[in-house]
């Protein structure tokens, strides 16, 4: 219950997919998890969830290469029949960057025992949500005081931020294991190695230790131990405490004063826990391996520990550095190690004085916390020491890496005495080097050349303009086959193009077609195509565009926007199942060359060739890989002007310039991402400067978004037509009287009055330009003229007001349907006396709805995308076409339609076209509204690209002025 108020008090925050989270920890949880925790610690949690999967989603849209980590704390008190207990319950949410990837309760509880020792796991706390977002992990679980005490409300602030990054770190990366057992002659050649060295019965076992294999719960080592076998023998695996003793071999090897000296080899397995582990659960392997030398001392007694060594000397270099800074090796003892074992070459990590270790790392710290200069992307400072020469460079994005480590790998081969450190942190990646050998005749140099490509670096990430809009629905379909809607079609014109397309002025241009021939009858076009290519750098050939159009014609193909190929010869016939598809007016000649017929001259058959269901299709990747436009890269082909670099409709869509673009040099903008993210949420984005665009085409807008005062208002008038929708062939609406009298009762000039957006009354269901006169072709309001024919209506009907009421309106929820369905309601409870009962429904549902022909009267957003009356005509040619979901049909208005289609003189069609449009308007199967501009929000900076009264937005025109 509460969760219903919450989302009726904020629905752009919170949705009905909640529900979802909520059903899902009620299934997985335990009986006796929620017998002891509150129904409003529940709600908090599932509210928690709920949040920071937008939160995550939004931010992986911007940044969808980086980690991001949302953490939050929440309070209570587990409920027993006679008591509570305070715990504290913590929510973790993160995104996989990668399949191979751990992280799990036990992670966070040694993660929580090493920093932490006071707290300790709840137990059946954890709970893993199982997230509708595949790349998404979310934890929850619980800690209490081991005394039993209560949580500070200082504590959770200094849990979060102590443990944020530990928790960030122990993400264990889990790549396929590729190992390689120590064969047999490797076994015979350490134990003759460690032989050789016993000489005399004073000397000492001698021992090598190797790291054999680590799982989920255990450690192992291999041992080889070679020692004078003792008076008494006794089987070592008694003398090995705190470990598992697995005995592989035992042998002897010679003799030595008459006493033999034996070879044991055997493993120790250590078992996984807190103290062999480092707080972001990797294996600590100097500590693990103390361990087996301290269980090995214990057994046998002081020994040689043969390979060891090395090691010691950098344990003992890293124990000093460690000491010279307390203050830092109590507060973050990780950085420490961090930066320690990063230094490379890793010999260095044994042969660095401690002066320079210390001396390397105070240089790191002290510009840790430096801000960038302004305007720089990059920082690069020397730090001169008596010989040596201390180099410090940070950049602000990961990018700067492959640059550094490409001019060190140059300079290692000319220069042996170096040694830096790449440490990545959230302000960026610091690179900390020092020059042992200051040699001025090669350091020189190369400063100079790293300073010319870290300006190079830095030029680039200037010059790349990004345009960030904000998406309040995900894509219909990335299928440009499948998807006509207004807001699939904007993206899949930046992913394909089409034989033609619209310039900037609304005027259509060759696009993949070279060259057209059109034949004197207008019914024949043969297409010439220019040298282009698909993304992975295949021909975009003719068969591309036959595959793809038959394909949308086959009969088994689902698809609501086929009758736009109908115009084509027996189009209609093939896709219905009465003719065989070689009877398609679609042929490739040859590679290059593609011929169309149609059934009649159609004057708008150029402009319906740059809509993207005419677009081309990768014939070979479809045919091999159909699931393809859930791919991204070259997994995903296009021709367009973009390409895809990230695909996740839940989350948003990221498209960079397509290099094998034949026309790529008039692009103004080199990378678009598209965020699905809330209206609420999209504003402050846009306030914080993290979108440029929101609203109009690719979500709704706003009364809020008037409320703006930083940023500009771009309003491009009359672009779309409101349309009340009537079922006629379904009870009430199929009479004609009562569709008539719903007509008469609408008032547009109220609707208009206190609307939030700049509306026009519309008259007509075509578009203001495209109208012959500006006389009114529908009724304005009148109410004597309602009621009259509503009376009328009933009687003929046979029926009662009561008997009627109520009517049902179905609309997409939200928005400036919201708004006119209210508007609606008020006007036919005043002029009737009838409810009108209002279905809000999401963007999918409402389709759905409308297109299975369930429903009473609809709200309808019609978007024409052809600059021709006939276009809107048309849809209302055949109960079968997709958008003509009242299943209306006349048939003196399909004699109009076509006698349009079979004269070529301009005058007799037009004359046939308003017929046509007058018998509509008569019969009301719709009611126009008002028509619509198309307003978005951009930032003041973003110049805008002037919106076509029909056709896609030009997206790759806007830009952004240096």
């Amino acid at each position: 219950e509460k969760l219903k108020s919450w989302i009726a008090r904020f629905p752009h925050s919170v949705n009905p997919s909640i529900f979802t989270d909520l059903y899902l920890l009620y299934s997985l949880n335990t009986e006796r998890f929620l017998a002891h925790r509150h129904a409003f610690h529940l709600f908090r949690l599932i509210i928690s969830l709920h949040l920071i999967q937008k939160k995550l989603l939004y931010s992986l849209s911007c940044l969808p290469d980086q980690r991001q980590l949302e953490i939050r704390w929440i309070p209570t008190s587990l409920v027993f029949p006679f008591t509570t207990k305070p715990v504290l319950g913590c929510l973790i949410g993160f995104n996989m960057l990668s399949r191979f990837e751990l992280f799990d309760e036990e992670n966070i509880l040694l993660s929580l025992q090493k920093h932490l020792p006071q707290l300790k796991l709840v137990e059946e706390s954890p709970y893993c949500h199982t997230s509708q977002h595949k790349n998404l992990k979310l934890f929850y679980f619980e800690i209490e005081e081991k005394s039993g005490s209560i949580f500070s409300i200082i504590k959770p602030d200094v849990l979060k931020e102590s443990i944020r990054e530990k928790i960030k770190i122990s993400i264990q990366s889990l790549t396929p294991t590729i190992f390689m057992k120590l064969n047999e002659e490797e076994h015979y050649k350490h134990i003759i190695t460690l032989s050789q060295e016993i000489r005399s019965l004073q000397d000492q076992p001698q021992v090598y230790i190797t790291l054999e294999q680590q799982t989920e719960k255990e450690i192992i080592f291999r041992i080889i131990l070679v020692y004078i076998s003792p008076f008494h023998n006794f089987p070592l695996k008694k003398w090995f405490f705190n470990c598992t003793f697995v005995h592989e071999r035992t042998l002897t090897v010679k003799h030595v004063d008459g006493h033999p000296v034996e070879a044991h080899v055997f493993c120790l397995h250590l078992p996984r826990e807190a103290s062999i582990l480092r707080s972001n659960g990797a294996l600590d392997f100097y500590a693990a391996r103390k361990n087996i030398s301290n269980l090995i001392r214990t057994a046998i007694g002081e020994f040689r520990d043969y390979n060891g060594g090395i090691i010691i000397q950098q344990q003992d270099l890293l124990g000093g550095f460690f000491k010279h800074f307390p203050e830092c090796a109590s507060s973050d003892p990780e950085l420490i190690e961090t930066f320690f074992y990063a230094i490379v070459p890793v010999e260095k990590q044994v042969v660095l004085s401690q002066d320079i270790l210390s001396k390397l790392f105070i240089h790191f710290l002290e510009n840790r916390h430096s801000d960038f200069p302004k305007n720089a992307a990059y920082v690069l400072d020397t730090y001169p020491h008596d010989s040596h020469l201390f180099l410090i460079v940070y950049g602000e994005h990961v990018s700067i890496k492959p640059i550094l480590s490409e001019l060190l790998q140059e300079l290692h081969s000319t220069s042996k005495d170096i040694a830096y450190a790449f440490i990545d942190t959230p302000k960026g990646l610091f690179l900390s080097g020092v020059f042992l050998d200051h040699d001025p005749a090669i350091i020189g140099p190369f400063l100079h050349k790293l300073k010319q490509a870290l300006d190079r670096w830095q030029e680039k990430r200037r010059e790349e303009l990004v345009l960030r809009i904000g998406m309040e629905h995900p894509m219909v379909s990335l299928d440009p086959r499948i998807a006509g809607d207004t807001v699939s079609g904007n993206m899949l014109k930046l992913l394909f193009e089409g034989l033609t397309r619209f310039d900037q002025n609304g005027n259509i241009e060759n696009a993949v077609a070279e060259s057209i021939a059109v034949s004197p009858d207008l019914r024949e076009y043969v297409f010439k195509l220019r040298s282009s290519f698909w993304n992975d750098g295949s021909s975009v050939s003719a068969h591309d565009f036959v595959y793809a159009w038959k394909k949308i014609l086959a009969p088994d193909f689902e698809t609501t926007f086929a009758h736009l190929f109908y115009p084509i010869k027996n189009a209609r016939e093939v896709k219905e199942g009465a003719l065989q598809m070689d009877a398609l007016g679609i042929q490739a000649i040859d590679d290059f060359t593609l011929k169309v017929e149609l059934i009649n001259p159609t004057a708008y058959f150029l402009q319906l060739l740059a809509l993207p269901i005419y677009s081309p299709v990768n014939r070979l990747i479809d045919e091999q890989c159909p699931q393809w436009p859930y791919q991204s890269g070259k997994s995903y082909p296009c021709n367009g002007p973009f390409q895809l670099k990230m695909n996740e409709p839940c989350q948003g869509y990221q498209l960079v310039k397509n290099p094998l673009y034949w026309n790529g040099r008039n692009l103004n903008v080199d990378q678009i991402t598209m965020t699905i993210i809330n209206p609420a949420h999209a504003i402050q984005a846009l306030q914080r400067g993290e979108l440029d665009w929101i609203g109009n085409p690719m979500g709704d807008w706003y009364p809020f978004f008037n409320n703006a005062k930083e940023e500009k208002v771009v309003t491009f008038r009359s672009s779309g037509a409101s349309w009340c929708m009537f079922n006629t062939i379904a009870y009430p609406f199929h009479h004609v009287k009562l569709r008539q009298a719903f007509a008469y009762a609408i008032q547009r000039s109220k609707i208009i009055e206190k609307a939030y957006l700049p509306l026009e009354a519309a008259y007509s269901p075509l578009l203001p330009h495209l109208r012959q006169s500006n006389c009114p072709a529908f009724p304005e309001y009148d109410l004597m003229k309602a009621q009259q024919l509503f009376q009328e209506a009933l009687r003929e009907l046979n029926i009662t007001k009561e008997s009627l009421s109520p009517v049902s309106l179905v609309f997409q929820e939200k928005g400036i349907r919201e708004y006119t369905a209210k508007c609606l309601q008020e006007q036919f409870q005043e002029c009737f006396g009838i409810e009108c009962e209002l279905k809000p429904l999401s963007r999918p549902a409402y389709f759905d709805k409308m297109a299975s022909g369930d429903f009473q009267m609809g709200l309808a957003l019609w978007t024409s995308l052809v600059d021709d009356p006939s276009y809107t005509l048309n849809a209302f040619k055949s109960p079968y076409e997709g958008i003509n979901f009242g299943k209306w049909e006349h048939l003196d208005f399909q004699r109009a339609l076509k006698m349009s289609e079979q004269v070529a003189n301009p005058f007799q069609r037009s004359c046939s076209l308003i017929k046509a449009e007058e018998i509509l308007c008569d019969q009301m199967p719709i009611v126009p509204l008002y028509y619509q501009p198309t307003q978005l929000l951009v930032k003041k900076e973003l110049q805008v690209s002037y919106r076509l009264p029909c056709g896609p937005f030009c997206f790759e025109k806007s830009f952004i002025p240096n």
